[in-house]
């Protein structure tokens, strides 16, 4: 897996925990914009609309585990 995939996967991870347990309307505008990042990369490097991407990419909620990268 290219390391720029395993980065905007990362993020994305991290902001789907992030607004897992965060109320903080601050904090929570700073993971959607994690997610939106990371969005924008998997959009440039795929060559996917970007509408699609998060489709895909942007629709979990909750604690992601190890098992839901697979």
């Amino acid at each position: 897996m290219e390391q720029w995939l395993k980065w905007a996967i990362e993020i994305q991870s991290l902001e789907q925990a992030g607004l897992a347990y965060t109320d903080n309307v601050y904090d929570i505008e700073r993971y959607e914009r994690l997610r939106e990042i990371s969005a924008e990369m998997l959009a440039e490097k795929s060559n996917i609309s970007l509408d699609k991407v998060k489709d895909l990419f942007c629709n979990e909620t909750g604690y992601q585990t190890p098992n839901s990268f697979l």
